[in-house]
């Protein structure tokens, strides 16, 4: 009794399940639609993968461009500066050569309009011969501006050109004479004679000369009574003097 109740449970249950099972596939179905699905993955791996490569491509020419457009610019801008700097220099010793140059126009135009200081005296420091054509010395510098007068030889040398004034004053014993010339380069300027039979007889001369730097100017005897016949004293100086007035 127990084992046909068993039958008949296991039974139903099979006409059961026999009534809701549904039609059975074929056993390749699983593994076609696995490569379907694999295939059409593989198509869209193959279509993205060259999408990535064409942007890959189009990234690499914009980077490249962009590359060469900066390297240009760079460029341009290093040849406009190296420009820019030549310019800068050029126009710097341009300014140099003109303020040199406008310097030099300016010295010449000073030296032109500016008269420089050139002045000398000189007198004699004891009685004196006056041997003729010989020049007469005077040792004693009192002032000598533009060092022109040289106490040595007893000339003066003009050191630029220009008009100049030059002044002798002397004084010879009683019952001597001298005759005394201004010289500029040998040739007499200004003539004087001194002469006196009862005192000591003083006198003056003088000569405005225009002068060339170089040339020179003496006070030179051309006729005189022998021994020393120039007369000195402390309160009678005999001098020889000169200046230049105008350049």
């Amino acid at each position: 009794m127990r084992i046909s109740f068993c039958k008949i449970f296991f039974l139903s249950y099979l006409l059961k399940c026999a009534e809701s099972e549904e039609p059975h596939c074929s056993k390749y179905d699983f593994e076609e639609k696995v490569l379907e699905k694999m295939v059409r993955m593989e198509f869209q791996m193959e279509r993205i993968k060259s999408e990535l490569e064409q942007t890959v491509k189009s990234v690499d020419w914009k980077l490249n461009e962009m590359v060469e457009k900066q390297v240009k610019h760079s460029l341009s801008i290093k040849t406009t500066q190296e420009k820019f700097s030549e310019t800068i220099e050029a126009l710097q010793n341009k300014t140099s050569e003109i303020i040199e140059t406008k310097l030099k126009e300016l010295q010449i135009l000073k030296d032109q309009i500016v008269t420089p200081t050139v002045v000398f005296k000189a007198r004699l420091n004891a009685y004196t011969a006056a041997p003729v054509g010989q020049v007469i010395v005077f040792p004693v510098v009192l002032f000598n501006e533009g060092d022109a007068y040289s106490s040595q030889t007893g000339k003066f040398t003009a050191t630029t050109n220009g008009t100049y004034l030059f002044t002798i004053a002397l004084c010879v014993q009683a019952t001597k004479y001298l005759r005394v010339d201004i010289i500029v380069d040998d040739v007499a300027y200004t003539k004087t004679f001194i002469r006196d039979n009862d005192d000591v007889d003083c006198d003056t001369a003088d000569t405005v000369s225009v002068l060339k730097a170089g040339q020179s100017v003496w006070v030179q005897p051309s006729g005189s009574s022998s021994g020393n016949i120039i007369y000195h004293s402390s309160t009678i100086w005999n001098t020889f003097s000169g200046v230049l007035l105008h350049k």
